[in-house]
Protein backbone atom coordinates (compact mmCIF):
# COMPACT_ATOMS: atom_id res chain seq x y z
CA UNK A 1 0.00 0.00 0.00
CA UNK A 2 2.90 2.32 0.68
CA UNK A 3 3.33 3.97 -2.67
CA UNK A 4 5.65 6.48 -1.02
CA UNK A 5 8.25 3.74 -0.82
CA UNK A 6 8.34 3.16 -4.58
CA UNK A 7 11.31 5.44 -5.30
CA UNK A 8 13.12 4.09 -2.28
CA UNK A 9 12.39 0.56 -3.38
CA UNK A 10 13.75 1.29 -6.84
CA UNK A 11 16.83 2.83 -5.26
CA UNK A 12 17.29 -0.29 -3.18
CA UNK A 13 17.16 -2.41 -6.33
CA UNK A 14 19.90 -0.28 -7.83
CA UNK A 15 21.90 -0.58 -4.61
CA UNK A 16 21.52 -4.34 -4.63
CA UNK A 17 22.64 -4.52 -8.24
CA UNK A 18 25.76 -2.52 -7.40
CA UNK A 19 26.27 -4.36 -4.11
CA UNK A 20 26.25 -7.77 -5.79
CA UNK A 21 27.61 -6.67 -9.15
CA UNK A 22 31.27 -6.22 -8.32
CA UNK A 23 31.94 -9.27 -10.44
CA UNK A 24 29.72 -12.08 -11.63
CA UNK A 25 30.29 -15.51 -10.20
CA UNK A 26 32.86 -17.33 -12.28
CA UNK A 27 33.19 -21.03 -12.71
CA UNK A 28 35.97 -21.15 -10.14
CA UNK A 29 34.36 -19.09 -7.39
CA UNK A 30 32.42 -16.02 -6.39
CA UNK A 31 32.98 -12.81 -8.27
CA UNK A 32 34.69 -14.61 -11.12
CA UNK A 33 37.79 -14.93 -8.95
CA UNK A 34 39.41 -18.31 -8.88
CA UNK A 35 38.87 -19.29 -5.26
CA UNK A 36 39.97 -22.03 -2.93
CA UNK A 37 37.84 -21.66 0.20
CA UNK A 38 39.75 -24.45 1.88
CA UNK A 39 42.94 -22.42 1.99
CA UNK A 40 44.84 -21.44 5.11
CA UNK A 41 41.69 -20.43 7.02
CA UNK A 42 39.29 -23.14 5.87
CA UNK A 43 35.57 -22.67 5.39
CA UNK A 44 33.59 -19.84 6.93
CA UNK A 45 31.70 -20.36 10.15
CA UNK A 46 28.41 -18.90 8.96
CA UNK A 47 26.71 -19.17 12.34
CA UNK A 48 29.48 -17.25 14.01
CA UNK A 49 29.55 -14.71 11.17
CA UNK A 50 25.89 -13.97 11.46
CA UNK A 51 25.90 -13.06 15.14
CA UNK A 52 28.12 -9.96 15.15
CA UNK A 53 26.45 -6.64 15.82
CA UNK A 54 28.05 -3.34 14.90
CA UNK A 55 31.29 -5.10 14.05
CA UNK A 56 33.84 -2.97 12.21
CA UNK A 57 36.22 -4.21 9.58
CA UNK A 58 39.64 -5.30 10.73
CA UNK A 59 42.68 -3.49 9.42
CA UNK A 60 44.68 -5.18 6.71
CA UNK A 61 47.63 -5.24 9.11
CA UNK A 62 46.00 -8.14 10.98
CA UNK A 63 46.97 -10.49 8.16
CA UNK A 64 49.28 -10.66 5.16
CA UNK A 65 47.37 -10.46 1.91
CA UNK A 66 50.18 -12.39 0.20
CA UNK A 67 49.00 -15.48 2.09
CA UNK A 68 45.71 -15.39 0.20
CA UNK A 69 46.06 -13.71 -3.21
CA UNK A 70 47.99 -14.51 -6.35
CA UNK A 71 47.47 -11.69 -8.82
CA UNK A 72 47.06 -12.19 -12.56
CA UNK A 73 46.94 -9.41 -15.13
CA UNK A 74 45.39 -6.22 -13.83
CA UNK A 75 46.94 -3.51 -16.00
CA UNK A 76 45.80 -2.73 -19.49
CA UNK A 77 42.23 -3.94 -18.97
CA UNK A 78 39.79 -2.89 -21.70
CA UNK A 79 37.05 -0.66 -20.30
CA UNK A 80 34.43 1.75 -21.56
CA UNK A 81 34.12 5.31 -20.30
CA UNK A 82 30.56 6.52 -20.77
CA UNK A 83 30.73 10.20 -21.68
CA UNK A 84 28.52 11.97 -19.10
CA UNK A 85 25.83 14.44 -20.01
CA UNK A 86 23.44 16.57 -17.99
CA UNK A 87 20.12 17.58 -19.52
CA UNK A 88 17.85 20.46 -18.57
CA UNK A 89 15.45 17.89 -17.11
CA UNK A 90 18.21 16.73 -14.77
CA UNK A 91 18.73 20.28 -13.53
CA UNK A 92 14.98 20.74 -13.08
CA UNK A 93 14.76 17.51 -11.08
CA UNK A 94 17.61 18.64 -8.85
CA UNK A 95 15.95 22.01 -8.24
CA UNK A 96 12.66 20.31 -7.38
CA UNK A 97 14.52 18.24 -4.82
CA UNK A 98 16.03 21.40 -3.34
CA UNK A 99 12.60 23.00 -3.13
CA UNK A 100 11.29 19.95 -1.30
CA UNK A 101 14.17 20.16 1.18
CA UNK A 102 13.26 23.78 1.86
CA UNK A 103 9.56 23.09 2.19
CA UNK A 104 8.01 24.04 5.53
CA UNK A 105 5.09 22.37 7.32
CA UNK A 106 2.65 24.39 9.45
CA UNK A 107 0.41 22.31 11.71
CA UNK A 108 -3.28 23.09 11.28
CA UNK A 109 -5.83 22.64 14.10
CA UNK A 110 -8.76 24.83 13.02
CA UNK A 111 -9.94 23.04 9.88
CA UNK A 112 -10.21 19.57 8.36
CA UNK A 113 -7.66 18.10 5.96
CA UNK A 114 -7.73 19.25 2.37
CA UNK A 115 -5.90 18.26 -0.78
CA UNK A 116 -2.26 19.30 -0.60
CA UNK A 117 -2.02 18.90 3.19
CA UNK A 118 0.43 16.59 4.91
CA UNK A 119 -1.31 14.18 7.28
CA UNK A 120 0.36 11.98 9.88
CA UNK A 121 -1.62 8.75 10.09
CA UNK A 122 -1.83 5.22 11.42
CA UNK A 123 -3.59 2.83 9.05
CA UNK A 124 -4.49 -0.84 9.00
CA UNK A 125 -5.62 -2.62 5.87
CA UNK A 126 -7.47 -5.94 5.77
CA UNK A 127 -8.60 -8.26 2.99
CA UNK A 128 -11.23 -10.85 3.94
CA UNK A 129 -10.76 -9.77 7.56
CA UNK A 130 -6.99 -10.41 7.59
CA UNK A 131 -4.16 -7.89 7.52
CA UNK A 132 -1.89 -8.12 4.47
CA UNK A 133 1.79 -7.34 3.98
CA UNK A 134 2.49 -3.64 3.43
CA UNK A 135 -1.10 -2.66 4.23
CA UNK A 136 -0.46 -1.18 7.66
CA UNK A 137 1.80 1.47 9.13
CA UNK A 138 2.12 3.87 12.04
CA UNK A 139 3.07 7.56 12.05
CA UNK A 140 3.02 7.59 8.24
CA UNK A 141 3.28 11.00 6.57
CA UNK A 142 1.21 11.37 3.41
CA UNK A 143 0.51 14.39 1.22
CA UNK A 144 -3.12 14.20 0.13
CA UNK A 145 -3.53 14.37 -3.62
CA UNK A 146 0.07 13.33 -4.26
CA UNK A 147 -0.88 9.96 -5.72
CA UNK A 148 1.42 8.15 -3.33
CA UNK A 149 -1.51 6.00 -2.21
CA UNK A 150 -4.58 4.83 -4.07
CA UNK A 151 -6.78 7.74 -5.12
CA UNK A 152 -9.76 6.43 -3.11
CA UNK A 153 -7.57 6.10 -0.01
CA UNK A 154 -6.44 9.72 -0.15
CA UNK A 155 -9.90 11.07 -1.01
CA UNK A 156 -11.40 9.38 2.07
CA UNK A 157 -9.14 11.49 4.29
CA UNK A 158 -10.08 14.83 2.75
CA UNK A 159 -12.52 16.65 5.01
CA UNK A 160 -11.50 14.70 8.13
CA UNK A 161 -10.09 16.29 11.29
CA UNK A 162 -7.04 15.55 13.41
CA UNK A 163 -7.90 12.93 16.04
CA UNK A 164 -10.57 11.39 13.82
CA UNK A 165 -10.64 7.72 12.85
CA UNK A 166 -12.28 6.65 9.61
CA UNK A 167 -12.99 3.22 8.11
CA UNK A 168 -13.67 2.70 4.41
CA UNK A 169 -13.50 0.15 1.62
CA UNK A 170 -11.53 0.43 -1.59
CA UNK A 171 -10.70 -1.95 -4.42
CA UNK A 172 -7.18 -2.43 -5.74
CA UNK A 173 -6.78 -2.22 -9.54
CA UNK A 174 -6.67 -5.58 -11.31
CA UNK A 175 -3.08 -5.02 -12.42
CA UNK A 176 -1.87 -3.83 -9.01
CA UNK A 177 0.01 -7.00 -8.11
CA UNK A 178 -0.63 -10.73 -7.78
CA UNK A 179 -1.39 -10.60 -4.06
CA UNK A 180 -4.01 -7.84 -3.84
CA UNK A 181 -4.88 -6.92 -7.44
CA UNK A 182 -8.64 -6.71 -7.98
CA UNK A 183 -9.42 -7.36 -4.32
CA UNK A 184 -11.50 -5.21 -1.98
CA UNK A 185 -9.73 -4.02 1.16
CA UNK A 186 -10.99 -2.32 4.29
CA UNK A 187 -8.80 0.38 5.79
CA UNK A 188 -9.04 1.94 9.22
CA UNK A 189 -7.12 5.23 9.40
CA UNK A 190 -6.45 7.50 12.38
CA UNK A 191 -5.31 11.05 11.62
CA UNK A 192 -2.85 12.30 14.22
CA UNK A 193 -2.09 15.70 12.73
CA UNK A 194 -2.66 17.90 9.69
CA UNK A 195 -0.03 20.29 8.32
CA UNK A 196 -0.13 22.84 5.56
CA UNK A 197 2.65 22.30 3.03
CA UNK A 198 4.46 25.56 2.23
CA UNK A 199 6.77 25.10 -0.74
CA UNK A 200 8.91 28.12 -1.64
CA UNK A 201 8.36 29.74 -5.03
CA UNK A 202 11.30 29.24 -7.35
CA UNK A 203 12.46 32.69 -8.40
CA UNK A 204 15.42 35.08 -8.08
CA UNK A 205 14.56 35.91 -4.47
CA UNK A 206 14.56 32.23 -3.52
CA UNK A 207 17.89 31.63 -5.27
CA UNK A 208 19.47 34.59 -3.46
CA UNK A 209 18.21 33.24 -0.11
CA UNK A 210 19.75 29.78 -0.50
CA UNK A 211 22.88 30.46 -2.54
CA UNK A 212 25.46 33.05 -3.52
CA UNK A 213 23.74 33.62 -6.87
CA UNK A 214 21.29 36.38 -7.69
CA UNK A 215 19.30 34.93 -10.57
CA UNK A 216 17.76 31.58 -11.47
CA UNK A 217 19.84 31.54 -14.68
CA UNK A 218 23.12 31.82 -12.73
CA UNK A 219 21.96 29.23 -10.25
CA UNK A 220 20.93 26.73 -12.93
CA UNK A 221 24.22 27.16 -14.79
CA UNK A 222 26.14 26.38 -11.61
CA UNK A 223 23.93 23.41 -10.75
CA UNK A 224 24.46 22.00 -14.25
CA UNK A 225 28.21 22.40 -13.81
CA UNK A 226 28.16 20.60 -10.46
CA UNK A 227 25.92 17.82 -11.72
CA UNK A 228 28.22 17.27 -14.70
CA UNK A 229 31.24 17.06 -12.39
CA UNK A 230 29.41 14.45 -10.32
CA UNK A 231 28.47 12.46 -13.43
CA UNK A 232 32.08 12.52 -14.60
CA UNK A 233 33.21 11.13 -11.26
CA UNK A 234 30.56 8.41 -11.45
CA UNK A 235 31.64 7.48 -14.98
CA UNK A 236 35.26 7.19 -13.87
CA UNK A 237 34.25 5.02 -10.91
CA UNK A 238 32.20 2.71 -13.12
CA UNK A 239 35.06 2.30 -15.58
CA UNK A 240 37.51 1.67 -12.74
CA UNK A 241 35.18 -0.89 -11.22
CA UNK A 242 34.98 -2.64 -14.58
CA UNK A 243 38.78 -2.88 -14.64
CA UNK A 244 38.75 -4.26 -11.09
CA UNK A 245 36.18 -6.90 -12.04
CA UNK A 246 38.54 -8.10 -14.76
CA UNK A 247 41.48 -8.07 -12.37
CA UNK A 248 39.46 -10.25 -10.03
CA UNK A 249 38.74 -12.71 -12.82
CA UNK A 250 42.47 -12.99 -13.45
CA UNK A 251 43.40 -13.41 -9.78
CA UNK A 252 43.39 -16.51 -7.61
CA UNK A 253 42.28 -16.23 -3.98
CA UNK A 254 43.21 -19.06 -1.65
CA UNK A 255 41.20 -18.78 1.56
CA UNK A 256 40.53 -15.67 3.60
CA UNK A 257 41.03 -14.26 7.10
CA UNK A 258 38.10 -15.51 9.17
CA UNK A 259 37.77 -12.21 11.04
CA UNK A 260 37.42 -10.33 7.75
CA UNK A 261 34.77 -12.76 6.53
CA UNK A 262 32.83 -12.43 9.79
CA UNK A 263 32.98 -8.64 9.59
CA UNK A 264 31.71 -8.50 6.02
CA UNK A 265 28.98 -11.04 6.83
CA UNK A 266 27.74 -8.84 9.67
CA UNK A 267 27.84 -5.70 7.54
CA UNK A 268 25.95 -7.40 4.70
CA UNK A 269 23.31 -8.78 7.03
CA UNK A 270 22.82 -5.43 8.73
CA UNK A 271 22.52 -3.63 5.37
CA UNK A 272 19.88 -6.06 4.12
CA UNK A 273 17.91 -5.76 7.34
CA UNK A 274 17.95 -1.99 6.89
CA UNK A 275 16.79 -2.31 3.28
CA UNK A 276 14.00 -4.65 4.39
CA UNK A 277 12.88 -2.19 7.06
CA UNK A 278 12.83 0.68 4.56
CA UNK A 279 10.68 -1.38 2.21
CA UNK A 280 8.28 -2.48 4.95
CA UNK A 281 9.20 -6.15 4.53
CA UNK A 282 10.17 -8.96 6.84
CA UNK A 283 13.87 -9.73 6.54
CA UNK A 284 13.27 -13.30 5.38
CA UNK A 285 10.79 -12.12 2.73
CA UNK A 286 13.25 -9.51 1.51
CA UNK A 287 15.98 -12.11 1.10
CA UNK A 288 13.66 -14.43 -0.79
CA UNK A 289 12.41 -11.67 -3.12
CA UNK A 290 15.57 -9.70 -3.89
CA UNK A 291 18.56 -11.83 -2.89
CA UNK A 292 17.10 -15.19 -3.87
CA UNK A 293 18.49 -17.06 -0.89
CA UNK A 294 18.89 -16.79 2.86
CA UNK A 295 22.45 -18.09 2.55
CA UNK A 296 24.69 -15.02 2.24
CA UNK A 297 27.97 -16.95 2.18
CA UNK A 298 28.58 -16.74 -1.59
CA UNK A 299 27.86 -13.03 -1.69
CA UNK A 300 30.03 -12.35 1.34
CA UNK A 301 32.84 -14.39 -0.16
CA UNK A 302 32.61 -12.28 -3.31
CA UNK A 303 33.02 -9.10 -1.28
CA UNK A 304 35.89 -10.55 0.73
CA UNK A 305 37.64 -11.60 -2.48
CA UNK A 306 37.35 -8.08 -3.83
CA UNK A 307 38.78 -6.58 -0.65
CA UNK A 308 41.72 -8.98 -0.77
CA UNK A 309 42.44 -8.35 -4.46
CA UNK A 310 42.25 -4.59 -3.88
CA UNK A 311 44.73 -4.88 -1.01
CA UNK A 312 47.04 -7.09 -3.07
CA UNK A 313 47.13 -4.58 -5.94
CA UNK A 314 47.61 -1.69 -3.53
CA UNK A 315 50.53 -3.48 -1.88
CA UNK A 316 52.21 -4.36 -5.17
CA UNK A 317 51.82 -0.81 -6.54
CA UNK A 318 52.72 0.99 -3.31
CA UNK A 319 49.28 2.53 -2.94
CA UNK A 320 47.79 3.48 0.40
CA UNK A 321 46.67 6.32 2.62
CA UNK A 322 49.30 8.91 3.40
CA UNK A 323 49.29 11.63 6.05
CA UNK A 324 46.25 13.82 5.56
CA UNK A 325 44.69 11.52 2.93
CA UNK A 326 42.26 9.93 5.33
CA UNK A 327 40.50 13.01 6.65
CA UNK A 328 40.13 14.76 3.30
CA UNK A 329 39.07 11.59 1.49
CA UNK A 330 36.74 10.44 4.23
CA UNK A 331 35.07 13.84 4.42
CA UNK A 332 34.46 13.69 0.68
CA UNK A 333 32.76 10.31 1.11
CA UNK A 334 30.74 11.66 4.02
CA UNK A 335 29.53 14.68 2.06
CA UNK A 336 28.56 12.47 -0.87
CA UNK A 337 26.36 10.50 1.54
CA UNK A 338 24.78 13.68 2.90
CA UNK A 339 26.71 13.90 6.18
CA UNK A 340 27.70 17.24 7.66
CA UNK A 341 30.51 15.84 9.79
CA UNK A 342 33.10 13.10 9.52
CA UNK A 343 32.38 12.09 13.11
CA UNK A 344 28.76 11.16 12.40
CA UNK A 345 29.76 9.35 9.20
CA UNK A 346 32.35 7.27 11.06
CA UNK A 347 29.84 6.58 13.82
CA UNK A 348 27.40 5.07 11.31
CA UNK A 349 29.88 3.22 9.08
CA UNK A 350 32.99 2.65 11.18
CA UNK A 351 36.46 3.96 10.47
CA UNK A 352 37.71 0.67 9.06
CA UNK A 353 34.91 0.58 6.50
CA UNK A 354 35.81 4.13 5.44
CA UNK A 355 39.46 3.13 5.09
CA UNK A 356 38.46 0.20 2.89
CA UNK A 357 36.40 2.50 0.67
CA UNK A 358 39.26 4.97 0.29
CA UNK A 359 41.72 2.22 -0.63
CA UNK A 360 39.18 0.73 -3.05
CA UNK A 361 38.85 4.12 -4.76
CA UNK A 362 42.62 4.51 -4.98
CA UNK A 363 42.98 1.13 -6.64
CA UNK A 364 40.12 1.61 -9.11
CA UNK A 365 41.59 5.02 -10.04
CA UNK A 366 44.94 3.35 -10.65
CA UNK A 367 43.38 0.58 -12.72
CA UNK A 368 41.50 3.12 -14.82
CA UNK A 369 44.67 5.09 -15.48
CA UNK A 370 46.44 1.93 -16.63
CA UNK A 371 43.49 0.60 -18.65
CA UNK A 372 42.79 0.71 -22.37
CA UNK A 373 39.86 3.10 -22.37
CA UNK A 374 37.23 3.47 -25.08
CA UNK A 375 34.93 6.46 -24.80
CA UNK A 376 31.29 5.80 -25.68
CA UNK A 377 28.21 7.98 -25.70
CA UNK A 378 25.17 7.40 -23.51
CA UNK A 379 23.27 6.10 -26.54
CA UNK A 380 26.05 3.69 -27.48
CA UNK A 381 26.21 2.37 -23.95
CA UNK A 382 22.42 1.95 -23.96
CA UNK A 383 22.56 -0.02 -27.18
CA UNK A 384 25.03 -2.41 -25.58
CA UNK A 385 22.73 -2.92 -22.60
CA UNK A 386 19.78 -3.62 -24.91
CA UNK A 387 21.79 -6.32 -26.64
CA UNK A 388 22.57 -7.93 -23.29
CA UNK A 389 18.89 -7.83 -22.38
CA UNK A 390 17.95 -9.50 -25.64
CA UNK A 391 20.53 -12.20 -24.98
CA UNK A 392 19.09 -12.75 -21.50
CA UNK A 393 22.24 -11.51 -19.81
CA UNK A 394 20.47 -8.93 -17.67
CA UNK A 395 17.06 -8.63 -16.08
CA UNK A 396 14.80 -5.95 -17.47
CA UNK A 397 15.09 -2.81 -15.35
CA UNK A 398 11.40 -1.97 -15.73
CA UNK A 399 10.55 -5.42 -14.45
CA UNK A 400 12.72 -4.88 -11.41
CA UNK A 401 11.03 -1.57 -10.69
CA UNK A 402 7.62 -3.18 -11.10
CA UNK A 403 8.64 -5.80 -8.54
CA UNK A 404 9.88 -3.09 -6.23
CA UNK A 405 6.67 -1.09 -6.57
CA UNK A 406 4.52 -4.12 -6.00
CA UNK A 407 6.39 -5.08 -2.84
CA UNK A 408 6.45 -1.55 -1.52
CA UNK A 409 2.75 -1.06 -2.13
CA UNK A 410 1.62 -4.58 -1.27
Amino acid sequence: MKRKNYLLAAAVIVSLAVFAGCGGKGKDGAGGTKTDTEGSTGEADADKAGTGEGTQAIESGDYSVDDYVTLGDYKGMEVEYIIPEVLDDDVEMYIQGELEENTEYKEITDRPAQEGDLVNIDFTGKIDGKEFDGGSAEEYELVLGSGEFLEDFEKNLVGKNAGETVTFQTTFPEDYDEEVGGKEAEFTVTIHSISEVITPEYNDDYVASVSEYKTTAEYEAKMKEELLASEKENALQEAGQSALAQAMENATVNGYPQDLYDTIYSETEENYKLFAEFMGMEYEDFLAEYVGTDDLSDEVLEQVNEILVVEAIAKKEGLGLKDGDYESGAMKLAEAEGYDSLESYEEDYGKDYVQRQLLHNQVTDFLYQSAKVTEVTQDEAGEGEELELEDGGLEDEEGLEDDAEGEAEG
